[in-house]
């Protein structure tokens, strides 16, 4: 009896400590997690992966951002607006923390600046872009940025953000250009053989509209016109107004024929989510470089003075028997002219 009421006791405090074992906080783990992506006007998640806005000068855009706590714990953040711009690769990046916005950054206002958000839940941060009077029409880029509030104590501090773009109604000029073309020609030792062209080139957008571009390679003889080889290059990456990204290609099979013009070929595009409404023009930049086949001049060098010393020995030769041979008449002409005055 005693050992079944000892069994009964067990279980029954075994029933009043396992539920709050199972409601027991998470350890914290020292590590943070977030995310956050455009929402709705609702407060709910979209299809979109970014913003891509339509503003005016004078005018306020509205939106909303879904913050995510991943964290086993509750985190506190803070949210801002920053500047986009090309990296040297021509990815897309933001300015550093410490750097202060500009442009489309600093336009930005959010209605909670920093919060605080309990593991494992979301919330719609609204926050709106205010565009200044003075706003010049085309593209300006930027991003919401998320990161922990200072002072917390973690072993990993990452900022994340999304990327906005804002279209200011005006004057679109889309307009792309490849500048301060170099090119280089290296041969091959076989004398009838192809070789190649290094070209290092810089693409700058001098417009107001953020554009992408197909891009080819030709290389063709400055004296005939007549292409001797062409390339067709991968797509420049989104180039942001008023950025300039170095490029370098390589192209084989390009025959020695003296000077070549070396020419890139840019076929600019917008986005298609925010058409431009208008043609794009597209853009080249070239550049003349000197590739002699100079393994084959030396062959021919040395065939054409082989030749020409040959040539100079027949000479000499033919002058010399012409000059026997008129020596040869002058002495017969000399003995017949003796044995005549003898007679």
């Amino acid at each position: 009896m005693r050992r079944l009421f000892a069994l009964v006791a067990a279980v029954a405090v075994a029933a009043v400590l396992t539920p709050a074992a199972a409601h027991a906080e998470p350890a914290d783990d020292g590590n943070r997690a977030w995310s956050l992506r455009p929402g709705t006007p609702e407060g709910k998640p979209d299809k979109r992966t970014h913003y891509t806005l339509q503003g005016i000068p004078g005018a306020a855009v509205e939106e909303k951002v879904l913050v995510t706590n991943s964290s086993k714990v509750p985190a506190s953040f803070v949210i801002y607006g920053t500047d986009a711009f090309n990296t040297s690769t021509g990815a897309f990046d933001l300015l550093p923390a410490a750097q202060k916005p500009t442009d489309i950054g600093s336009w930005m206002q959010f209605q909670a600046p920093a919060i605080t958000i309990d593991a494992g839940a979301t919330v719609a941060v609204p926050f709106k872009v205010v565009v200044p009077a003075n706003a010049t029409p085309g593209d300006h880029a930027g991003g919401v940025v998320v990161s922990l509030a200072t002072g917390t104590d973690v072993k990993v501090d990452t900022r994340v953000a999304v990327r906005l773009y804002l279209r200011i109604a005006g004057l679109l000029r889309p307009v792309l250009a490849a500048q301060k073309v170099e090119a280089h020609y290296f041969g091959v030792t076989n004398p009838f053989s192809d070789g190649s062209v290094t070209v290092s080139y810089t693409a700058e957008n001098t417009g107001n509209i953020r554009l992408q571009s197909h891009a080819k390679l030709v290389v063709k003889s400055a004296l005939t016109g007549i292409t001797l080889a062409e390339k067709k290059l991968p797509d420049l990456p989104e180039l942001l107004p008023g950025q300039r990204v170095p490029h370098e290609a390589e192209i084989d099979g390009v025959f020695p024929a003296g000077p070549l013009t070396v020419r890139v070929e840019l076929e600019p595009f917008g986005d298609p989510e925010q058409p431009v409404g208008q043609a794009v023009p597209k853009a080249e930049g070239h550049t003349t470089i000197w590739a002699w086949p100079w393994l084959l001049l030396i062959v021919l060098l040395i065939l054409g003075t082989g030749a020409g010393f040959l040539v100079r020995r027949w000479l000499i030769r033919r002058r010399q028997a012409r000059a026997d041979a008129a020596a040869l008449e002058r002495r017969r002409a000399r003995k017949e002219s003796k044995a005549g005055a003898a007679a």
